[in-house]
Order: structure tokens, then sequence, then C-alpha cells
């Protein structure tokens, strides 16, 4: 706060300027902005600051004043404007604060994230996905934890929502791990049930509802005989409520996290009820975790026939538009956070830094920018650094090694085991943080190599190169960099690439290779 003239003014007309600042700090989430009383003939003028102030802080301000009683000093007399002076210390600003809380809230993205805000937080994805995800067909989109398939998913049903279409949307978390035959009925009665929330139905429905969460909770063996039983009703209800002008899509977030052995079965009984019936799948998932097709029992979703794949796992094989993708996201966050651009706070060697730490990912960019944040100013820095950047990549590499524990089940010691080759061969051996591994879809180790993307400790450069003898492919791989950077021994490590930039076929070739 700043207050011109402090003596003089009447503490009646103080407390009214505060009470306003307060509310319009409880729209920023308790984020105070700073504020000052600027003296006029007509009396002191409310003024509240920001670096860059966006349409969302003046709405905020005239949706506050619109309330002001008219007797009010400050109805007619309050603005929102640009700071003064360009403050020394921007990391300490109200503007950076809320950064991160905006970041902390974007973190985890579900259908109830930033609600009617959503198209303001929103940045499309690398490669524009956008408008095939809002198209009336099947689609599964791939990608790594934190590549974004839960807001494109949010983005195909925000856009239904504003088509005043019909929709469901199942957290796939509350099924997790689960591998038996009762979590059909459940999913199912899960779908019906959301349905029933956004566009409500009949009392068959709710009857529908009830026989499948029946079904759910018993232990009769032939609980999928009598789920095809009810099946064609429930395509019948399902049918009356979508239309051609307005299709029912069903979202399922996150179908990895259920056991791979029943994810078709999942998938088959769901397709029962909305092939041809006006309705369709979008799913997300991780590649490597998720079974869509049983092809010894003939079950599933069968793509590109059933479901189109999208893929959003080619961060650092275009780390070009990867850097573009992450600078914008971050951009849109500090923008509507009265920033003028991410930039104010960091310089762009510092983002590219964080692109190649982060592997392209954007909650990983979105996470370890805001650790960042903390750590400079923990060091009176006046903007985020490299240093700052790799202190949160050391921090951030002991989340993802939770998340092997929570995700691989048997093959948790496999995957530690040659987690711990692959850092041995990249630090130790080679010093280089890049290597080549052999493309070999049937071998178990290759399979574990790939389990290593899937939980972000190693990163795709390149799908597919040929180094030496004809007929051998193999893929390019990097070290997560929160292995080797800030660390002592690893300092002589080679950084490949040293910047977002993509491999020419040379540096590729020369790279190590892991056998």
């Amino acid at each position: 706060m700043s207050i011109l003239n402090l003596e003089g003014i009447d503490p009646s007309l103080q407390r009214s300027a505060e009470d306003i600042v307060h509310a319009y700090s409880q729209q920023l989430g308790g984020v105070q902005p700073d504020w000052y009383l600027k003296d006029r003939p007509d009396g002191p003028y409310l003024i509240i600051e920001f670096a860059s102030p966006s349409e969302h802080h003046y709405k905020i301000h005239n949706s506050l004043v619109s309330e002001l009683p008219e007797e009010n000093h400050f109805k007619e007399r309050s603005a929102v404007q640009t700071r003064r002076a360009s403050p020394k210390a921007r990391l300490l600003l109200p503007e950076t604060q809320l950064l991160k809380k905006v970041i902390a809230e974007s973190l985890t993205i579900d259908r109830n994230s930033f609600n009617d805000d959503f198209f303001s937080h929103y940045t499309a994805s690398v490669t524009a996905l956008e408008q095939q995800i809002s198209t009336n067909a099947n689609f599964v989109v791939y990608g790594r934890r934190g590549a974004g398939k839960s807001s494109l998913l949010a983005y195909a049903m925000h856009t239904a929502i504003k088509n005043r279409a019909p929709y469901s949307w199942v957290a796939m978390q509350t099924f997790a791990r689960r591998s038996d035959h009762q979590v059909i009925p459940a999913v199912i009665s899960a779908i019906l049930y959301d349905l029933n929330q956004t566009s409500p139905g009949s009392s068959e429905l709710e009857d529908l509802i009830k026989a499948f969460d029946a079904l759910s909770e018993s232990s009769d063996k032939a609980v999928l005989v009598k789920c095809d039983r009810i099946i064609p009703r429930t395509r019948r209800l399902v049918g009356q409520i979508a239309t051609v002008k307005k299709p029912l899509t069903i979202f399922l977030d996150d179908l990895h996290v259920i056991d791979e052995s029943v994810q078709p079965l999942v998938l088959a009984f769901i397709y029962k009820i909305t092939r041809g019936n006006n309705t369709f799948i979008k799913i997300s998932g991780i590649a490597q975790l998720t079974m869509l097709w049983d092809g010894t029992e003939q079950i599933g979703l069968q793509p590109p026939h059933d479901a189109q794949l999208l893929n959003l796992d080619l961060n650092l094989t275009m780390p070009d538009k990867s850097k573009e993708h992450i600078i914008s996201i971050l951009n849109a966050h500090a923008r509507y956070c009265g920033l003028p651009s991410i930039g104010y706070l960091a310089g762009d060697d510092v983002l590219s830094r964080l692109v190649l730490v982060a592997a392209g990912v954007p909650r990983d960019s979105l996470s370890l920018f805001s650790v960042a944040i903390s750590k400079a100013i923990a060091k009176s820095q006046k903007l985020v650094t490299i240093t700052s950047i790799n202190a949160a990549a050391s921090e951030m590499v002991e989340e993802k090694l939770k998340d092997v524990e929570r995700d691989t089940g048997d093959d948790l010691k496999a995957i530690q085991s040659l987690l711990a080759e692959v850092k041995k061969f990249c630090i130790s051996l080679n010093r280089k943080n890049a290597f080549l591994v052999e493309i070999k879809n049937a071998d178990s180790r290759y399979k574990l190599i790939q389990k290593l993307i899937a939980l972000r400790l190693v990163h795709l450069l390149h799908e597919g190169i040929t180094p030496h003898k004809a007929g051998k492919r193999f893929i390019a791989l990097m070290l997560d960099y929160g292995f080797y950077v800030g660390i002592r021994a690893a300092r002589s490590v080679d950084f490949i690439p040293s910047e977002p930039r993509q491999l020419s076929a040379k540096e590729l070739r020369s790279l190590p290779i892991f056998r």
C-alpha cells in the first residue's frame, strides 16, 4: 500500500478505500494489489496498480464499483492503472505472487478448472489439436504426465458447454488400479450419473444408474453377462438424450490408471452404448500404460477404425515449437496476473533452459518456473536465473521418482535398476546427457525404456534414426536434467542439445549407444 498525503484524509474515507482493496484482493484469491490514494481537489482518488493491467482487472474493478452505494466517495473516484515506475524487486510484486497462485491452480486440470474463465487461461496445443478434439469422432489423447491431455479434453468439454450439448466427464482416478470386472458397471454408472447432473434425464436413467451400481457391488461372476442384458436399454436412453445437432460426448480422463487387463473391456462396453448413437468418446492416457485393444479377445477400441490417436508427447522432437508453446502458456498466465509478459521475470536464456529442463512438458515447465521464483527470491535475485531453474529441476526429480513407485507396480525394481544403469552410462561413462537405444518393440528392456519415457525420467529427442548398419533403427533420448544439473560430479556433462533446437543427423549419429 502507498498513501499520498495521508495527513488530513478523513479516516472513514481511508477505511472505505481499504474495504474496496480488500474486496479486490478477495477476487484475486487473497493477493492484495498495490494501491494508493491520490490527493485531488475533489477529495482522495483510489488508484489500484499493476505492471500491466489486463481486461480481467478492469472487470473486477467495474464489478466492485457497480455494487458500491451511490453515496460512497470512491464510486466515481477510483481506477485501475499501470504502475507509476518499474520496480527493482519484480519477483516480490503482488502480480508475481498471484502468478504463483494461478500456476498452482493450473497444475492439475480437471473439469472444474477455471470454470467460466477457462478460455482466457487456455493456450492452444503445440500442434493445434483443438479443432480435431472438438469434432464428432472418438479420440484418444496420449501424453505423459503434464503434457496437456486433461487440458485438451477440458477444451472439448467447455466447447460442448458453450454449444449447450450434453456431456459426461469421468475422472478415472476414482477406479485407479482396479482389475476386477465390477469396475465396468461402476464406470458406466459414473457416466450415467454425471450425465444426469449435466443433462437431467428421466426416472429410467436413475433406475439404470441403480442397476449398474448394484452390479458394481456384487460378487457375481456373471457380472459381464448381466451388464450385457441392460446395455440395450442404456443405449436407447442415451440415444434419446443425444441428437444429431447436439451429440453427447463422454470424457474418460486418465484411462491408464486402471489395470491394463480391463481397459479394453471397459471401452468395449461403453462403445456398445455409443457407436452409431450420436455419442462420442474422448479419452486421455499415457500411451505406454494404456491398452485400447485386446487382439486376442478382439475387444476394445481399435485405432484408427474405432478411435483416432492424438499425440502430445513429441515435445523435444520439435523443441522450437515447444519453447514457443511454453512461453505462450506462461505469457497467458502472466498477463492474466497483471504482468506485461513472462519476460518481465526471466530472460530468454533462462526460458530456454526451462524448456530443456522440463523436456517441453507444459505442466513441468509451470511447476519448475514457480519453484524457481521461490529459489530466486530466497537468494535475493532480481529475476529468475538459470541457477534457480537448475535448483528447481533437482527438486522436481525427487517427485518424479515418487511417481515411479506409484505407477509401476511389479516393474518397480526392474525400472529402478535400469534407471541406475542409464544414469551411470550418461553421467559417469560418457559424460553426455543424450544417447541412442535400438528400437526393439518385443524386447523386455526396450519396454522398460518406454516406461522410463512415460515416467519423464528420460525424454524423446528423435523418433527414429539409422546411425550405422542399415535395418537397425534407434531412438534418441535425453536423461532428465534433474539428475545432473547442480551436482559437482556431473558438471562436466555435455548438454545435448544445449538450447531448444533440433539436433542434426551428424549430432544424432555421434551419440553413444546404450545397449
